[in-house]
This record gives structure tokens, C-alpha cells and sequence, in this order.
């Protein structure tokens, strides 16, 4: 069954963009599981691609649109993204003219900044840094270090779906497999994007203690 042979891929790109951000590595494994999920059902064998990629394709969008969607919860000043974009672009800059990573210094002098600011803007928290996700590596198999083995997740996570609670159920549906916004669903529920946001985080932690549940599974 061609999901079973690559539901090993979910796991080290969810784990590549919970490292970049501050959602959970189990979070983004079930995002990237019903990605899984959703390609198995777009897949079209007679267009001659293999579905690897076109898989992969779609478990790192599934979990890109669920970072992204977060987006406009999280209020980073304008002033903090304008000076992360500079560094950016003056590290890329200095790299470029030297062929090696510029040291924290000369990035500091060629954005113009005092030792106070450099300081300030070193010292922001993780989660307030600007992370380009599509500008990352993401890994090609697992991990070598790590042993994966295969999971009935993904082929069960559908089949629970409709056990959620209705609003958890349709938030996951909406948002994961059906592409849409937190703010498009919340205008069509009548309520904030916020409380989507929560009954999407609900669904997921309640899938996943579902799947981890003997009592619970499913037969494939």
C-alpha cells in the first residue's frame, strides 16, 4: 500500500519545521500525516509520477500552511521584522563578498547599529525571530540516527477523524485538508480566529492521544 510505504516521511520534515519554529514536532507529525492522507486521495498513477514526491509535496504544504496560518496570531512589531530583514540581507550580502560567514561584528556595523542595539536585537526571544521557512533544508529521509519504523497512524488517523468532537473534527477538515484560512473559517463559524486556532490545536492533541490509544485504534 503505497501510504504505508511512506508515512516514514512525515516525521523528519515535521520534525525539520518544529525546530525552526515553536509548534510541537507531534502537532506538525498529524498535520503532516492528513497531508499524507490528502495526496493518497489526489494521486493519479496514469500522470506518471511517483508518489514519494508528490506525496512529500504535499505533507511539507500541508504543514507550510499550518505554520503560516498561525502567522497572524502572533503580533512581532513592525520595527523587529524591518530589522531582521535587514540583517538578512546584509549577512547574505557580506557572505557573498568574503565566501565565508561574516562575523557577528561586521554584520552589526554594516546595518549602521550601535553595540546597545545589536545587543537588543541579539537578545530577542526565539519566537519573536523571523524564520524563512521556504528558504530551508528540509531532509530527504529520516533521520540516520533515528530509528523509524512503520506507523499505523496515518492509515487510522481518517478513520478517527469523525470520532472528534464536531467542531474539532470540521477545524482540522477546514484548515489542514481543506486549505483554508483561520480567518475564512471563523467568518463562515461566526466567531474569532483565535477560537478556531484552539479547536484546531483541541483536534490534534485529541487525534493523537486517539491514535496512541489501543483502546481506541482502528483496524487498517
Amino acid at each position: 500500500m503505497r501510504i504505508q510505504a511512506c508515512l516514514a516521511l512525515a516525521g523528519p520534515i515535521a520534525r525539520h519545521y518544529a525546530r525552526l519554529t515553536r509548534e510541537s514536532a507531534d502537532d506538525l507529525t498529524q498535520v503532516g500525516l492528513l497531508g499524507l492522507m490528502r495526496a493518497a486521495e489526489l494521486y493519479v498513477a496514469s500522470r506518471g509520477l511517483p508518489f514519494e514526491p508528490f506525496a512529500r509535496q504535499h505533507i511539507r504544504g500541508a504543514i507550510l500552511h499550518y505554520l503560516r496560518d498561525q502567522a497572524p496570531l502572533l503580533r512581532i512589531p513592525r520595527r523587529r521584522q524591518e530589522l531582521e530583514q535587514h540583517r538578512r540581507r546584509c549577512e547574505s550580502r557580506l557572505q557573498g563578498e568574503k565566501g565565508r560567514a561574516p562575523a557577528p561584528e561586521a554584520i552589526r556595523q554594516a546595518m549602521g547599529l550601535s553595540h546597545a542595539q545589536w545587543q537588543r536585537l541579539c537578545s530577542a526571544p526565539a519566537s519573536l525571530r523571523i524564520v524563512p521557512l521556504d528558504e530551508t533544508a528540509e531532509p530527504l529521509a529520516a533521520d540516520p540516527e533515528e530509528e523509524v519504523s512503520e506507523d499505523p497512524r496515518g492509515a487510522r488517523a481518517m478513520a478517527l477523524l469523525d470520532q472528534l468532537p464536531a467542531q474539532q473534527a470540521e477545524a482540522i477538515k477546514a484548515v489542514v485538508l481543506g486549505g483554508r484560512s483561520l480567518r475564512e473559517v471563523a467568518s463562515h463559524w461566526q466567531v474569532s480566529a483565535s477560537t478556531v486556532h484552539r479547536q484546531l490545536h483541541r483536534g490534534l492533541a485529541e487525534l493523537r492521544r486517539r491514535l496512541d490509544s489501543p483502546s481506541d485504534a482502528l483496524a487498517c
